[in-house]
């Protein structure tokens, strides 16, 4: 199964909900890579970035190194965890009225990865 199918075969409106993000995370670039992982859609760019964790009545987007993020609308939650950071949708109206704090979030994960990845190459060398 692939991300497209996955969310395909989700209700409403965790459906919406998920390819408007997903939308969004591919707008990132060419190296974001996505996959079913663990049962759900995860995305890659330069290493981990985020996931899906569709609920009877939302969508959790979680950043894989989201304590590491700015989060300056401080619309991320940890829920006791160390490193995700997430936030749940429970419909598209709420996906829309966040847009710009989300594709900020994933431009800043986008980059810390990539800056992450570049540093280690070079530490390689």
């Amino acid at each position: 199964m692939n991300v497209s199918h996955y969310i395909h075969e989700q209700p409403s409106p965790n459906r919406e909900i998920m390819t408007v993000l997903r939308s969004w995370i591919l707008d990132l670039g060419s190296h974001t890579v996505e996959r079913i992982s663990y049962r759900v859609p995860y995305f890659s760019y330069y290493g981990q970035l985020c996931y899906f964790s569709p609920g009877p009545d939302g969508v959790d987007l979680s950043f894989a190194k989201g304590y590491e993020l700015a989060d300056e609308q401080r619309i991320l939650e940890s829920r006791g965890r160390k490193q995700v950071r997430s936030i749940t949708f429970y419909s598209l109206a709420q996906v829309e009225e966040h847009e710009d704090s989300i594709r900020r979030l994933l431009n800043e994960a986008a980059i810390l990865n990539e800056y992450l990845y570049k540093r280690k190459q070079k530490k390689r060398k």
